[in-house]
């Protein structure tokens, strides 16, 4: 009587199977990581598109204006100077409630005064970065002042004033009631879209902000207001500003720990795309090296702020009235 014999795998045959599954794994994941971290850019693009309609109604409501980046007076235009307006808060970096209350605070800023047409601070999350820890946030992140130990009730005005989307400060006109301001020109938009050129070229906020390149990366904290720094050195710095304007190029970006200077080579948070929304209200992503770009103003027309300073040159994608 036979007996029938079972042959079973070798080592070496299992040893191939395994690397070959090890191969596979190598190439396939990374493939994955692209589709999932593209699957969030999109989701983050939508949320954008609902902003940036929210923007275009507020806008027809308010005879062809978007809100202000502060809407109750603000001591960054010098109105409690120059102006003779009262100033309340909450301001840019300071929570500290209305003297109204916290209903009246949480409508204030850009965002804010947009949210009757929204109806939902979370729109402002981006997936990518995901929510922000608040409750971290307030003992982490260095503002001028939180407005005391956090509190759950505020987070729609956590939300509302540095939230992760952050409005073009170019085209709400901070800057500044002084000499040296580039916005106290006369045909600087403030708000006003009739004073925007380009309404499809120039971007009204981004999606992807933060306050800080330390702790707010890690409580997924935003900045409320951003603007064009672009590279070191660049000709635009000197008459229009420079330095870190703060949007975060988060999407099939790079990784690790920013070391300085301020550039996207230095930055892993300037290294890939973010998501922005224009002044005529479509979306779209851009690198760093586009949005922040520096060029030639049109013609060569020579622009001036009040006190007789001159340039030739402008950021195309930032500044509305040229």
């Amino acid at each position: 009587m036979s007996r029938s014999v079972q042959k079973g795998f070798t080592l070496i045959e299992l040893l191939v199977v395994i690397a070959i599954i090890a191969i596979l794994a190598a190439i396939l994941f990374p493939v994955f990581a692209q589709a999932r971290d593209s699957a969030r850019q999109a989701t983050c693009l939508s949320n954008t598109k609902q902003v940036g309609l929210a923007a275009m109604m507020y806008s027809q409501d308010y005879d062809e204006t978007f809100p202000r980046l502060d809407n109750n007076g603000s001591k960054y235009y010098g109105e409690d100077y120059y102006l003779g307006v009262p100033v309340d808060t909450p301001d840019w970096g300071d929570m500290t409630l209305s003297q109204n209350g916290l209903a009246d605070s949480e409508k204030v800023m850009f965002f804010g005064a947009l949210q009757p047409y929204i109806k939902n601070e979370q729109v402002s999350i981006c997936p990518s970065i995901g929510a922000t820890n608040w409750s971290a946030a307030v003992n982490d992140v260095a503002l001028t002042s939180w407005g005391g130990p956090y509190d759950k009730s505020k987070e729609n005005l956590y939300y509302n004033s540095l939230g992760q989307m952050a409005v073009n400060i170019f085209v709400v006109d901070w800057n500044g009631y002084w000499p040296q301001s580039f916005n106290m020109r006369g045909t600087g938009s403030r708000s006003r879209l009739a004073a925007i050129q380009r309404p499809a070229e120039v971007i009204l906020f981004t999606a992807e902000s933060s306050w800080d390149w330390g702790p707010s990366l890690r409580d997924g904290v935003g900045n409320l207001g951003v603007w064009p720094g672009g590279d070191p050195g660049n000709a635009c710095e000197t008459f229009w500003g420079g330095g870190d304007g703060w949007t975060r190029y988060i999407h099939k970006g790079g990784s690790g720990t920013w070391t300085g200077p301020e550039d996207p080579v230095h930055n892993p948070n300037q290294q890939g795309f973010a998501n922005f929304g224009f002044c005529d209200g479509h979306v779209k992503a851009m690198k760093h090296s586009y949005a922040e770009r520096c060029e030639n103003t049109p013609s060569g027309a020579t622009i001036s702020k009040p006190d007789g300073e001159t340039t030739t040159v402008y950021f195309p994608s930032w500044t509305p009235d040229i």
